[in-house]
């Protein structure tokens, strides 16, 4: 029994049309991805909360620099990733906010408004969700570290929850 050699040219075409349906598929999905409902509400909620933080910095002042509320959105991303959470880092991270204008910076320096988080053990095998600040603590935390970070913000005055 003799077996027929395809040749390189049949796998270089059959390589082509591959490449070129998945990138038709890629493009296809992100022009859908564009229109969807998602996209409006992350652009009315970037909105939002630029709104807000612009009206509380005329009543309250920022505590910090910007660069204190990126250093802290990367410490809490941080001890989000990966197997398990540093709740102590998260906690103390709040602790240190005094107003509405701080939670409001550091939510804002979270992301736009939000920040791609991956799930524990799976950091290598999936692409990550994109979530706000207070999803992603909602997603990792148990409800008692919850249930502490909003009385951390009650017992400033800040009227913001997790």
């Amino acid at each position: 029994m003799e077996t027929q050699k395809i040749s390189p040219d049949t796998w270089l075409k059959l390589g082509m049309y591959v490449a070129t349906g998945l990138g038709v598929a890629y493009g296809v999905k992100k022009v859908l991805d564009y229109w969807k409902p998602e996209k409006k509400r992350e652009n009315t909620e970037k909105k939002q909360i630029e709104t807000e933080l612009e009206a509380s910095e005329k009543q309250q002042k920022a505590t910090y620099p910007t660069s204190q509320y990126s250093s802290w959105a990367d410490a809490i991303a941080g001890a989000i990733y990966g197997a398990g959470t540093d709740e102590l880092t998260i906690v103390n991270i709040f602790r240190q906010l005094k107003n509405n204008t701080d939670y409001l910076k550091l939510v804002k320096a979270w992301g736009n408004p939000k920040r791609r988080v991956f799930p524990d053990f799976f950091v290598f095998y999936d692409t990550g969700y994109l979530m706000t600040l207070p999803q992603a603590l909602r997603e990792d935390l148990s409800t008692f570290w919850i249930n502490k970070i909003n009385s951390i913000l009650k017992s400033k005055k800040i009227k913001y929850r997790v």
